[in-house]
């Protein structure tokens, strides 16, 4: 944990910046600035341009949201999303995204903002500011009605959000992929930034998970990725969906000047 006393040192300097931003109504609660700022390794600069991004990146979902509105009771039953109890040596903390969702059902949308509503909540820890996240996306059972709901627009807008939260992305591991992935892989790849490339792992799928545990600990994983977890010691990050919602929506108070009003009124759960 950084030093409390050059950590709001670095604050003070970072307000000065965020004043300074023109158009934005910003979020100046001091946990909330910290996270860019840790991210950013405390460089003021780099920091205020997260920031910027952040709410560029906010407009851009709102607008994607525009019109859009899901059930309680129907999106309880999606629980897609887990986390590994335990940490990697880097100490990032293991983020499993089930990506192969019955779209019979389900909606891209739906899943987005559900994750959406979940990173944020987990972006409250500073461990995991700093520390960052390594993802696992377990693509079994992703067939041709995924791949229709996989638009262009739907996969840059989540690679977009996913690239400009703060907190570090360690490294991105999808396994389990059929044939029909490379066509995911050939949109979405262009969109990823040189930086992240070298850090996506795509494993085989007849190797007995050699290839994912020479990464990942087995210790740290469920028992279906051959790990030595079972499977209800994962912490399932779509509880209380109703709190994850309220959260976001109280970062939804600020942002973009423009957008004040579709902010203040969207509510996309009932």
């Amino acid at each position: 944990m950084e030093s409390r006393f050059p950590a709001m040192l670095v604050l003070w300097l970072g307000r000065e910046f965020y004043r300074d931003l023109k158009d934005i109504e910003p979020y100046m609660e001091d946990e909330f600035l910290l996270r860019f700022l840790r991210v950013s390794k405390f460089d003021p600069s780099e920091a205020v341009q997260r920031f910027q991004k952040y709410y560029r990146q906010q407009e851009i979902l709102l607008d994607a949201f525009k019109g859009s509105s899901f059930s309680f009771q129907k999106v309880r039953n999606l629980n897609h999303l887990w986390i590994s109890p335990y940490r990697l040596q880097n100490n990032s903390f293991l983020l499993i995204a089930l990506a192969g969702v019955d779209y019979t059902k389900f909606t891209f949308a739906e899943r987005f903002y559900l994750e959406i509503l979940a990173f944020n909540k987990l972006l409250e820890n500073p461990v995991n500011q700093m520390c960052g996240v390594t993802f696992i996306f377990d693509y079994e059972g992703f067939n041709l009605r995924s791949l229709l709901a996989y638009t262009p627009g739907w996969v840059r807008c989540f690679l977009d959000a996913l690239m400009n939260v703060p907190c570090r992305l360690k490294a991105i591991h999808i396994i389990n992929t059929p044939s029909i992935f490379s066509s995911v892989y050939k949109m979405a790849y262009p969109f990823v930034p040189k930086k992240m490339q070298n850090r996506v792992f795509i494993h085989p799928n007849n190797d007995n998970w050699r290839s994912l545990h020479n990464l990942v600990p087995a210790d740290i994983l469920p028992e279906e990725y051959g790990g030595k977890l079972e499977h209800g010691k994962l912490i399932n990050c779509l509880q209380n969906i109703e709190e994850l919602e309220e959260r976001f929506r109280k970062t939804l108070e600020f942002g973009p000047i423009k957008t004040k009003h579709c902010r203040k009124s969207m509510k996309f759960l009932y």
